[in-house]
């Protein structure tokens, strides 16, 4: 495993990440502690959601819920009368 200082990987990150494109991981180190590793992503990447996937039925459920009996202005009303 290759470990590199953090203004290594500042002014130096190209051969950095060829080490991690070369399937090694690097250990980011400040002060001689490791802060972080970089490692080369997994094989098979997670697969994305779809953003629109269930959006009709997500609408659906939303239409169906109760509207406010009142409008902001008749509850405003309501509430200065009373005092």
């Amino acid at each position: 495993m290759k470990t590199a200082n953090i203004r290594t990987v500042r002014h130096d990150l190209a051969s950095v990440l060829k080490h991690v494109r070369n399937g090694e991981t690097v250990a980011i180190t400040h002060r001689k502690n490791t802060v972080a590793w970089l490692t080369p992503p997994p094989c098979n990447p997670p697969k994305r959601r779809q953003p629109w996937a269930g959006l009709r039925a997500r609408l659906e459920r939303l239409l169906a819920q109760p509207i406010a009996p009142q409008t902001a202005a008749e509850m405003l009303a309501e509430d200065r009368e009373r005092y």
